[in-house]
């Protein structure tokens, strides 16, 4: 994608000119140790290096919508709750993270999924230990995808641990930066409503 593409070109760029910064550093404090041991004074001379500019895609005035469902569960039951969408219109692609406290609830799975090419390899699983999940969807087809307010986009599940306590289920933006695009190719504003997970 357009966006992606610029994204990397420039922080490619970064990485070149800190590269450039170390190499020219350490050329000059050669260079400088040479000319004081031979007694010679010299000005000098600094490398013109052209500055960096990162690429600012156009922003949408849209909003994308997403609210978690509230449940209740007795310790050791298993309880799923859906993630809900409003303002899902003509979406390339989604990123975002999932985020609840794992001394509550513990992470048991996903299913209902109800986006096309949505599956279990579009989300991170490795840390679902610490209480986070990314999350990251891409039209394959790349025409736009639509859903109807208020239908689930998936639904996660956990493990009920803790009797007494709840765990709000949320949408956060690490370790997996939030960024939602439309097929427009703009940036898309994401709103969010947490669910809570009470154990009783």
């Amino acid at each position: 994608m357009t966006i992606r593409l610029f994204f990397f070109l420039s922080a490619l760029f970064l990485v070149w000119s800190c590269q450039n910064d170390t190499a020219g550093s350490t050329a000059g404090q050669t260079s400088e140790t040479t000319q004081s041991e031979a007694s010679v004074t010299a000005p000098a001379e600094k490398e013109a290096r052209p500055q960096p500019s990162l690429y600012q895609p156009p922003q949408s005035t849209e909003v994308l919508f997403l609210s978690i469902d509230d449940q209740t569960a007795a310790a050791g039951e298993t309880v799923c709750t859906p993630v809900r969408a409003k303002g899902f219109n003509s979406l390339l692609s989604m990123q975002y993270t999932v985020a609840w406290d794992p001394d509550v609830i513990s992470f048991k799975g996903l299913k209902d999924f109800g986006l096309p090419h949505l599956s279990i390899q579009n989300f991170g699983t490795t840390k679902v230990q610490e209480g986070v999940m990314p999350v990251a969807w891409i039209d394959n087809a790349l025409k736009g995808v639509t859903v109807s307010a208020g239908n689930p986009l998936y639904t996660v599940c956990f493990e009920a641990k803790a009797s007494g306590q709840s765990s709000p289920v949320q949408i956060i933006d690490k370790p997996t930066a939030i960024e939602v695009v439309n097929l427009g190719e703009k940036l898309v504003g994401l709103d969010s409503e947490p669910g809570t997970i009470t154990v009783q």
